[in-house]
Parts: structure tokens; sequence; C-alpha cells
């Protein structure tokens, strides 16, 4: 492993469970009863900040975009879509856009990997390493400089938003076929488990065919890396990168989707601890999105019944770590 890497890996410190004790305790002694899940939030906002009186959030969603298995055989658009979908980010017309200023959080949209190219502007970075990670059957997603490129530009965002005061962010994905790839990377992590599938994702030889994919390809989650860059691409990269830095900072760090969740899984895999550090947003009816969120036993607060992207579960999600820290000050004096 990349000596820096491994720094960071092990400068993750587990959240103080002291603390996050306490403030279950005290919570639980309230003669007014509390939600239960902003008593949850709060007592991991505890554990990371280290203080049942925290302050308010500084708050920033991160748009991760890039287009997914480009020579797979079903790339209709060549990117078009996604780049328009960049575009209305960039020039702030998104709803992602909306949502945050409404919440209070900045918006950073990163091109790791769009198959069309967007210029920059603020709240922009190209930080692209390739035009769309290639098709995992036929070949690695990526090579292995660029998906460390793409991973040390996560972390590099990270520790910039921490040195901009930032407390806790949200993470969205945006770009074309990317489900696919959030599925073979969390098929890997339940390559033992792969019966419990869904029907209609194992009829007619698929489960066969996928198990035939796994073993052929070496799509092992105990080499996370060697997974990244097989069947990963550079969007999910830069995520797993920003994850780690932003963990190591004692950052909050909230995710929705199967796209998101699969950059959480392949962090946890190079750092368990990083968990002290994430909150699952919504849960979704995706078969995906279920799969992880038992792999990673957790618990959404929100059902959602589409599979939202561009950050906009998060969003949700860092409402909810808002009204817990109004909670914990107005309640914990």
């Amino acid at each position: 492993m990349d000596q820096v890497l491994e720094q960071v890996i092990q400068g993750i410190a587990p959240m103080d469970l002291a603390k996050t004790a306490e403030c279950y305790q005290r919570l639980a002694s309230l003669t007014i009863r509390q939600d239960s899940k902003l008593s949850y939030l709060a007592g991991r906002i505890a554990g990371v900040q280290g203080t049942l009186h925290p302050e308010k959030l500084q708050k920033a969603v991160i748009v991760f975009a890039a287009d997914h298995a480009v020579d797979g055989g079903e790339n209709k658009t060549k990117g078009k879509n996604s780049k328009a979908d960049a575009l209305e980010i960039a020039t702030g017309r998104g709803p992602i856009n909306k949502v945050a200023h409404r919440i209070g959080a900045g918006v950073m949209l990163l091109d790791m990997g769009l198959e069309e190219d967007i210029p920059e502007s603020q709240g922009v970075q190209n930080l692209k390493v390739m035009h769309g990670s290639h098709f995992w059957v036929r070949q690695d997603a990526m090579s292995e400089d660029e998906m460390m490129d793409a991973l040390f530009s996560g972390l590099q965002i990270g520790e910039n938003l921490a040195d901009e005061g930032y407390t806790a962010i949200g993470l969205g994905n945006l770009g074309e076929r990317a489900l696919l790839t959030a599925f073979i990377v969390t098929a890997s992590f339940f390559r033992d488990q792969l019966e419990e599938l869904p029907e209609h994702m194992k009829s007619g030889q698929k489960l066969e065919k996928l198990k035939k994919v796994l073993d052929e390809r070496h799509f092992d989650p105990a080499q996370p890396l060697a997974l990244l860059q097989r069947a990963g691409a550079p969007d999910i990269a830069a995520m797993v990168g920003t994850i780690l830095a932003a963990a190591r900072r004692g950052m909050i760090i909230v995710f929705d989707n199967a796209v998101t969740g699969s950059a959480v899984l392949l962090a946890r895999a190079l750092c368990p601890t990083v968990m002290d550090y994430i909150c699952a947003s919504a849960r979704y009816l995706e078969p995906v999105h279920k799969m992880q969120m038992k792999l990673l036993n957790l618990k959404p607060f929100v059902e959602m019944d589409q599979n939202l992207d561009q950050g906009m579960g998060s969003a949700m999600g860092l409402t909810m770590l808002d009204a817990s820290v109004q909670m914990m000050n107005e309640n914990l004096k």
C-alpha cells in the first residue's frame, strides 16, 4: 500500500465512545421524549466532535462526476446526458444547488471522469483522470495509476474542506451507468450470499454468469484497492479518498444511494474505523442499496421510492444532522 495512504488510514482514530454514551444518558434522562433518529445522530455527533454542545455545522455537498463502462455496448448518448446534468449544476440551476442553498450547504462538482469535458468555474473542478471508466467484464475499469490519481484527488479534497472549516459533508454522484458499477462492487462483497439476491437478479443463468465474472476477473473485497481498480470508476475512487481524509480530520460524512454506498464499502474495507464518521441518509427500494445496508448494518432515516443521485439524499441527511445539533444545544444545557 502507498505510504501516504497508509498514514492517512493510521491517522483515523475511533470516535469518543464515552462522550457518545454520555450524550445518550443525558437525552434519556430528559422528561421530554426525544425523537429516536435525532437522538442516535446526536450521539454520533458527540462522539465525533467530543462535545455535547457542538457548534453549527459547516456543510458541503460534493458531487463526484464520471461516466461508467463507456465501452460496454450500452453507451448510446456518449456522455451527453451527463454533461447536460453537470452543466446545470455548474451554472447553479441544478436541483441540488437549490436544495443545498436552502440548508446552507456549499456545492462542489468534481469532474473525475465524464466522457465529455465541462469547463471549470466557481464550484467546479476538473480533476479528470480518464474519459469514462472501462467495462469491467472486458478489462480493468481503470489502470492502477488512474485509480490512484483519482483516490489521491479525493484525499486532497477532504483535506482542503477540513482546512476551510467544513465539519459535515454529503456525498453525491453524477454519471451514466454508475449503478452497474455499484452492483458489481457490492456483489463482490456479497460473494458468499448471492443466493439471497432477488429472483429477477439471478434468473435465467444470471447468478452463474455473475459468479463466473467475479471469479475470473478476481474481484476480491479482501484486496479493496485491486477491486477498486478492476471494477470501480474514478468518481468512486475519489469518494473513497475523500471519505478517508474526512474521517481522519474528524468530519461527519453522509452518503445516500448505491453508488456512494459502494465507495463506503471500499473505504470500510480499507479502514473499518471510518464507519464511526459515516451516516446513511435515505433508504431506497433499489436492490443494490438494500444489499449495502445489510452489509453495513445501517438503518437510513428517510424512506425513498426512487434512487436519487447528485447528492439529493445526502442533503436530506445533512438536515437531520442540523436538527440533532439544535436538539443537543437546546436540551443538553
